[in-house]
């Protein structure tokens, strides 16, 4: 497999799906502002993503590809039947869950629950009613993320990468025809795109199930839980401890989003989700997609007597991740005010929203390099088949998580920029004790300090000039500044990037060189 082809594929589909979904935040932030409402539906709609983050892409993914991969080894029907059971594990497990949390929402007295300051009562009601909606689409999310694992696995990195368009284009849909179809308070536009989300949720599913139908890769699910004993099992056993393991980032986030609702403003939720959907954009492009590429990869070499080929592969892909999220995050966080502006400002996205908006940005952006360093570590635990580590690790750092978010609200006037800020801390601790303790499970191979060196020192040269490539003033049209304030910037900062390592004579800048001209 030749990792940075798999990775690029990856990054194109990703690069649509993420423009989509700023074009999606953007119609989100302008319809619905920063008020209760946008608030409620977000974090709504984060519980089910929290479980298609751990159960599906996270913790399951990551404990299915190496036994998906070990059975392909072996041949036969033992793959097939493996993915079988598993989803039809999950969907015995899910089903009567999300059905029971649904009808629990549209039953359970809102009354009962603790209501913020803004919105009271009301936005526990539309808290539940979006919960009914939204909680269903656990299922098929998860499902989809199990069979994109095993399209991976096979060399097919493109479809599943391309999935989360459909998503953002059902999203995007529904804001665009609320008020045409007759739906114009903000709380019935609300429920109406959960509507429409839970329903692109099952259209994934159908995307990423017929191409493995029709490669004869996917078996009758086998619904039930399986038995002690078979592969199927031995998968779910391994999960569980990976879900505490991969969920430092997301239960964090909840954390955030949480306290923002309940002790910041129930509007600030939008600045915490903002946020992390400028941090997604490169990190998804940058880190995530040298992590998914490799994972199936540093599974396979983990089964050989010697490790160095896994070392090799994981330094690798470490500097990979330091060259390209590095200068993402920087960048980012010079750019910020007019990326905000760009992106998001007008409608009921008002100035006041603007400042919050960049700080919080900011301070998450910063720990980029940690969150892709941090997940691309913990596969590689996965892959040698030690989940406890990154387990107890995770544990602790959401405690200390959690105490940091409540020191920086009670003694800063940082607000929701200082929930994100003590998520990159956390972020940096979790990827520096990763490192740290891999050393048992392979010897230090690559010394990564010159490729920091190296690209702390152009990504310095990039910052430099950024700042003076804003052509436009604040009052431009949009285009304008989108054009000459954004992507020129953008652009140019790349050159200069590229250009210092080339100075530089980096290895890094070389290696990805020398793979192209082979591609070639």
């Amino acid at each position: 497999m030749n990792l940075l082809r798999a990775a690029g594929s990856i990054s194109f589909f990703t690069l649509v799906s993420r423009i989509f979904g700023l074009w999606r935040d953007r119609l989100m932030a302008q319809t619905l502002g920063a008020g209760w409402v946008q608030g409620t539906f977000l974090l709504a709609w984060t519980f089910p993503n929290l479980m298609r983050r751990l159960l599906g892409e996270g913790a399951l993914s990551a404990s299915l590809v190496p036994a998906y991969a070990a059975a392909r080894k072996r041949g036969g029907t033992e793959a097939r039947e493996l993915l079988g059971q598993v989803a039809g594990t999950v969907t015995t497990i899910l089903t009567p869950l999300c059905l029971l949390i649904a009808i629990a929402s549209l039953l359970l007295p809102a009354e009962w629950l603790p209501a913020p300051e803004k919105g009271g009562v009301p936005a526990m009601r539309l808290l539940l009613s979006l919960n009914a909606i939204l909680f269903l689409y656990a299922l098929p999310v998860c499902l989809t993320a199990v069979f994109s694992g095993a399209m991976n696995t096979l060399g097919k990195f493109a479809l599943p990468a391309a999935v989360p368009i459909v998503l953002n284009l059902f999203w995007i849909l529904a804001l665009l025809t609320a008020k045409p179809l007759g739906f114009t308070i903000d709380t019935e536009i609300a429920n109406y795109a959960a509507f429409c989300l839970t329903i692109g949720g099952f259209l994934q599913l159908l995307l990423v199930t017929v191409p493995l139908w029709r490669r004869g890769e996917l078996a009758r699910p086998r619904f039930g839980l399986p038995l002690r004993g078979t592969p199927a099992f031995a998968v779910f056993a391994a999960m569980g401890p990976m879900v505490i393991g991969m969920s430092l980032n997301q239960i964090s986030s909840l954390l955030d989003q949480l306290m923002a609702y309940y002790l910041v403003a129930p509007g600030a939720v939008t600045y915490i989700y903002l946020a992390n959907r400028l941090l997604l954009f490169p990190h998804a492009l940058t880190a995530m997609s040298v992590a998914v590429a490799v994972f199936p990869k540093l599974a396979d070499q983990a089964t050989e007597i010697d490790r160095q080929g896994l070392r090799r592969t994981l330094d690798l892909a470490a500097g990979a991740t330091i060259l390209v999220t590095l200068p993402a995050a920087l960048g980012l966080i010079v750019l910020g005010d007019d990326v905000v502006r760009v992106l998001f400002q007008g409608g009921e996205f008002h100035e006041s929203d603007v400042w919050p908006t960049v700080l919080t940005s900011s301070c998450l952006v910063a720990g980029l390099p940690f969150i892709g360093l941090a997940q691309l570590y913990a596969r590689a635990f996965y892959a040698v088949g030690d989940a406890a580590t990154p387990a107890r690790l995770a544990a602790q750092l959401v405690v200390l998580n959690a105490a940091l978010n409540l020191a920086l609200l009670l003694t800063t006037d940082l607000g929701t920029g200082g929930l994100a800020l003590s998520s990159s801390i956390s972020s940096l601790a979790n990827a520096s004790i990763l490192a740290v303790k891999f050393h048992r499970h392979a010897p230090p191979g690559h010394d990564l300090r010159g490729a920091w060196l190296r690209t702390l020192l152009a990504t310095a040269g990039m910052c430099m000039v950024l700042p003076f490539l804003r052509l436009f003033p604040q009052d431009a049209s949009l285009l304008k500044r989108g054009l000459g304030n954004v992507a020129l910037p953008i652009l140019v900062g790349v050159g200069v990037y590229v250009l210092v390592h080339g100075l530089l004579r980096s290895p890094e800048l070389q290696a990805l060189r020398r793979r192209r001209r082979a591609k070639s």
